[in-house]
């Protein structure tokens, strides 16, 4: 599949295309679309592996056992269902046939092995991995994984604004010692630069605040759109 754009050719499949466009559609931030479009990539990569390990095996199967006019013919056996794809998310961080990190969203194909090693898609490359360093991805894990980020930011958040606090409060203390010197400011100087150290504060803490906003939002929207990718599968 390839179409035109911008005077460059596309690969992206005609799902990947739409979904990339209803997302721009949302307003969804473009960083944001590439991730969700390489998942995507993924996805299709390892489903058309699975088909192609049917097709394999069906080439490789035994011939049909001998009849009582002889051996039968050799025949290939017809291609079975293609290997089950699931949607994981990395545990552990991994460098070998494929690579990914903790907390990456990989795609693996069939069972593991007798040495636990399964097939995997990552990062638009296939190889073996250790299969107990996959968790599937369901909604109770996109749910903690977002409950954990607002943890977090707000956990930042309020440790950032202690730092702050304690800057605030020596600064003060300062003014305050250098009002005592004789060559001191004048009192409305003093409270001046005290005002000034309070709206200091002051938009360093909205900025904090924003920040742990946007930070939650960004993990709502993601767990909304893994969400929307599993509708999408069905």
């Amino acid at each position: 599949y390839q179409r035109r754009v911008h005077g460059r050719f596309s690969n992206m499949a005609p799902k990947r295309d739409l979904a990339a466009a209803k997302l721009r559609r949302q307003g969804i931030d473009p960083e944001l679309i590439g991730v969700i479009d390489s998942i995507l990539a993924d996805q299709e990569h390892a489903q058309k592996l699975a088909l192609l390990t049917a097709k394999a095996g069906a080439r490789g199967a035994a011939p049909a056992p001998p009849g009582k006019g002889g051996p039968a013919p050799s025949t290939a056996a017809p291609a079975g269902p293609p290997a089950k794809v699931v949607k994981m998310r990395a545990t552990e961080s991994h460098s070998g046939e494929v690579t990914y990190e903790k907390g990456a969203t990989v795609f693996l194909v069939g069972e593991p092995d007798a040495s636990g090693m399964v097939q995997t898609v990552a990062s638009g490359k296939t190889g073996k991995a250790p299969a107990k360093h996959f968790v599937e991805i369901t909604e109770e894990l996109l749910k903690h994984e977002r409950e954990e980020k607002e943890r977090l930011a707000e956990e930042n958040r309020k440790k950032e604004e202690e730092r702050l606090q304690a800057e605030l409060e020596s600064e003060k203390k300062k003014i305050e010692a250098d009002a005592s010197s004789p060559a001191a400011a004048k009192a409305p100087e003093v409270e001046t630069k005290k005002q000034e150290v309070d709206a200091k504060f002051k938009a360093e803490r909205e900025r904090l605040l924003a920040e742990e906003k946007r930070i939650k939002e960004e993990a709502a929207r993601l767990e909304e759109l893994m969400r929307q990718l599993d509708a999408d599968d069905d």
